[in-house]
């Protein structure tokens, strides 16, 4: 009977899977274009679609991503198309924020008049939103009209925000010439009022109209002292830098340079700049080193030593600054080395993807130009190192790049151009042939596409668009089977691990991350015993002779334990041993009584992971995560960590790494110190604020600042690592919560309807009693256990051959695919 109720509720909506499936692999194709930033394929993609389903509604709405695409072509200044874009916005029915970047480009356009008569309406009708109420009075201010402003804020001062009235009142009295009244509300403001607003700056004029240029100074970082190097306040913003520049010509003094080095005498602030960069390379920090460089040699080319290390600080300073996420800085580098000689082509490739991530699509086909020239002089100085099976390929492949960079700058004939020449050279490049699958994907000949894509990813292409457009391709067709099928087949290549999930658990880090010996041993027995790390746990639990103790633990059989584990370690490789050494030294660590021989079988096991860590490093890694969760004192461990993190490019990243696995087996503080210091010279490491996060109990408030500070940083850096330990940590906090409400598992034992009611009862009561009014969950309750049958197994089988599924009932861990790579514009380097 359960079993019958349980399925009819799938059978009633069969007739709209379809339906649902489509929308479901549309909106997901929406996503990844918006991911991608890709704001005109996504609109031209919704146009496609409305055509045959007119009444398909998309999240996020047509309105909004005409204004991102706006938005996107307002940073790369081109504001008439972005003056477009918006109004489109509006004719799609969206207001507030979009008046405000209309506004701006008309601005931009010197159309003060326009942007005014814009906002007016908008105000006058209301549909101009009270967050950008403010917007009409600035244009109103720019325009002179302080009459009106006044007017406004007197007769309708509900129309704007506290912070906006603030902001008002103190430009008033600074024309007015009261610049303390001024000074008074500015001090109100905590955060901008329009985006771009700079809340500290009007507290710094206001102090410099009252003449107060000491406490200006010290707002600005202009009174920093002369040996410090650090950047200072008023280089943070091109606002600030005016106030300061300002300032100095009013007073005289302090002296502006890039680094705040005080000196009057050059030769002694040359000293002093020569002084810094060797501090900062001595500290590892080339990125700082080299802005001081770029500085100097803006006045002066005093000490010659400089310019020798010039080209080796750059190069250094340029991946510094891209592991720490500022691209910017890395194209600022890198660009002025690639006219220097020699040519050094995998800095190009390196340039290639840097200015692919700053959307600096105007400079790459010049650098596909210098990479073209430099490998035919090549060619032709050195023809036996360029045999015509390498120079024709790799020529090819140049000119399908060349394509890649027309087509990001709208340039279709030059980019059709580039490939008709690639395929003089060479047409059976798989570059080629997958860049003319992109094309006849893109022309909608959806067959010819998935031919040619086929044929070049099979080929060794490896071009991201190419795998995208096979998708929508088979998509368009609607052939689910083959997209999947397309997906298992080739998306290893491209990022894409796993057709359906996102997040793997191994399953012996699942079964002892439950930290409970009954979960744990009923997990591992029902696991395949072929995985070694989960016959090392399935050893333990054979090897167990008593009940659990109250605090959990068991008597272990030490001799039967050690001959079943010592035999299974002598049929593994080396780099096979690891996990099986973790899994061993773990179970034994958080399930075994404390009893004689205990601490001994630990250490001989954990001796055994150091021997192998010789020829295999991921040994040290696994051996730092044991120390983690075994030693109760920081200070054993301040030594090896120290010792390995020095040996790693990047010891952030290397240690929350180790924190990460760690805090599966239990909470760890013990790597508290290793982190806050690591922290003081990563405080932009979003891997690290959240192992700074999971030395937190999951319930503390700091565990959610930690951790939401860290998220916000990895999306806006777009750091598919850090992205990825996020989901994670996501997916083992749902486990465990899903762990808490469950009974004992002891009650699944004989489960028959009659005490199913009763467990499905005290499960809900768990995850709901306390969320939920009394009442209300009693009424509810019949409802939610009926959804929680339909979502279990068929307990009332009869077929008592078939076990029970303990993975679907105790653990919500689907099994998913790695991270997703990023852009494969620049894997070229493969060539060289």
């Amino acid at each position: 009977m359960a079993k019958h109720q349980s399925k009819q509720p799938s059978q009633q909506n069969v007739s709209s899977t379809g339906t649902e499936i489509t929308k479901n692999s549309w909106e997901m194709q929406l996503q990844e274009l918006l991911k991608q930033q890709k704001y005109r394929q996504a609109l031209e993609e919704i146009k496609k679609i409305q055509r045959s389903h007119p009444d398909i509604e998309f999240t996020p709405k047509e309105s909004e991503i005409w204004l991102l695409r706006g938005q996107q072509e307002f940073q790369k200044q081109d504001f008439k198309q972005a003056e477009k874009s918006f109004v489109r916005a509006l004719e799609f029915g969206l207001v507030g924020e979009v008046h405000y970047w209309q506004a701006r480009c008309l601005l931009e356009l010197k159309q003060l008049d326009a942007a005014l008569n814009l906002l007016r309406n908008a105000f006058e009708s209301n549909t101009l939103s009270k967050d950008y109420s403010i917007c009409y009075l600035k244009l109103l201010l720019l325009k002179g009209d302080t009459t009106t402003v006044e007017q406004l804020i007197n007769q309708q001062p509900k129309r704007f925000s506290a912070a906006q009235l603030h902001w008002v009142r103190g430009v008033l009295a600074i024309k007015h010439g009261q610049p303390e009244d001024a000074l008074t509300s500015f001090q109100k403001i905590k955060r901008p009022i329009t985006p771009g607003d700079l809340p500290i700056a009007w507290i710094i004029y206001s102090q410099q109209v009252s003449g107060n240029w000491n406490a200006a100074a010290n707002l600005l970082g202009l009174q920093s002292s002369r040996y410090t190097f650090s950047r200072p306040k008023y280089l943070e913003h091109p606002i600030l830098e005016r106030l300061a520049t300002a300032q100095q010509a009013k007073t005289g003094e302090p002296p502006l340079e890039a680094q705040n080095l005080e000196r009057e005498d050059p030769v002694i602030q040359d000293a002093l700049s020569a002084l810094a960069i060797v501090q900062l390379i001595n500290n590892d920090n080339p990125h700082d080193a080299a802005h001081v460089l770029l500085q100097m040699l803006k006045r002066s080319t005093r000490f010659s030593e400089l310019n020798n290390l010039r080209k080796s600080l750059f190069t250094l300073a340029g991946q510094q600054a891209l592991n720490q996420g500022q691209a910017e800085c890395a194209e600022l580098f890198w660009q002025p080395l690639l006219t220097e000689k020699p040519f050094n082509p995998q800095l190009a490739v390196n340039l290639l993807k840097v200015l692919d991530a700053n959307d600096s699509d105007k400079e790459r086909p010049r650098v596909v130009t210098q990479f073209l020239r430099w490998l035919e002089q090549e060619a032709k100085q050195k023809p036996q190192e360029w045999p015509d099976t390498r120079l024709k390929p790799t020529l090819a492949h140049l000119h399908c790049w060349m394509a890649d960079a027309y087509m990001s700058i709208d340039r279709e004939r030059a980019a059709v151009g580039a490939l008709q020449q690639a395929e003089r050279i060479c047409p059976t490049s798989p570059e080629l042939i997958g860049r003319k699958g992109l094309f006849a994907a893109m022309e909608e000949n959806y067959t010819e596409a998935i031919a040619l894509i086929t044929q070049a990813i099979e080929g060794g292409c490896r071009y991201e668009e190419i795998y995208d457009a096979l998708l929508v391709s088979w998509e368009e067709l609607g052939d689910k089977q083959s997209l999947n099928e397309a997906r298992r087949h080739f998306g290893k290549h491209f990022g894409d691990l796993c057709v359906e999930t996102e997040v793997e658990i191994l399953p012996w880090i699942d079964a002892l991350s439950t930290l409970s010996y009954p979960l744990f041993s009923r997990l591992v027995q029902a696991k395949d015993h072929k995985d070694p790390a989960i016959r090392a746990c399935q050893i333990f639990v054979n090897a167990v002779q008593s009940q659990p103790n109250s605090g959990g633990r068991v008597s272990l059989h030490q001799k039967a334990a050690v001959e079943a584990w010592d035999t299974l370690l002598q049929k593994l490789s080396g780099q096979e041993q690891i996990p099986v050494l973790q899994a061993i030294i773990l179970s034994i660590h958080l399930f075994a009584k404390r009893e004689k021989g205990i601490a001994a079988l630990i250490s001989q096991y954990q001796q055994k992971l150091i021997n192998i860590s010789i020829e295999h490093p991921e040994a040290r890694i696994a051996n730092l995560v044991i120390l983690a969760v075994k030693e109760t004192n920081p200070q054993k461990l301040e030594y090896p960590i120290r010792f390995y993190l020095d040996t790693m490019p990047q010891p952030g990243n290397a240690l929350a790494n180790i924190q990460l696995q760690a805090r599966r087996f239990g909470h760890i503080t013990t790597l508290v110190p290793a982190i806050e210091e690591a922290l003081r010279r990563e405080p932009q490491n979003p891997l690290l604020l959240l192992a700074k996060a999971t030395t937190y109990p999951t319930n503390h408030s700091n565990y959610e600042q930690w951790k939401q500070q860290g998220f916000e940083l990895a999306r806006r850096l777009q750091d598919a690592k850090a992205l990825q330990a996020f989901r994670e940590e996501q997916a083992f906090l749902s486990a465990q919560e899903a762990a808490s409400i469950m009974p004992d598992p002891e009650k699944f034992d004989n489960l028959d309807m009659s005490n199913i009611d009763e467990l499905l009862s005290g499960m809900l009561k768990k995850l709901f009693g306390n969320k939920i009014p009394k009442a209300e969950f009693e009424r509810m309750l019949p409802e939610l256990k009926q959804m929680m049958l339909n979502s279990m197994p068929d307990f009332s089988d009869d077929d008592d051959d078939d076990e029970l599924d303990l993975d679907f009932i105790f653990r919500d861990l689907p099994p998913s695919p790695k991270k997703k790579k990023g852009r494969t514009r620049g894997g070229f380097q493969e060539l060289f």
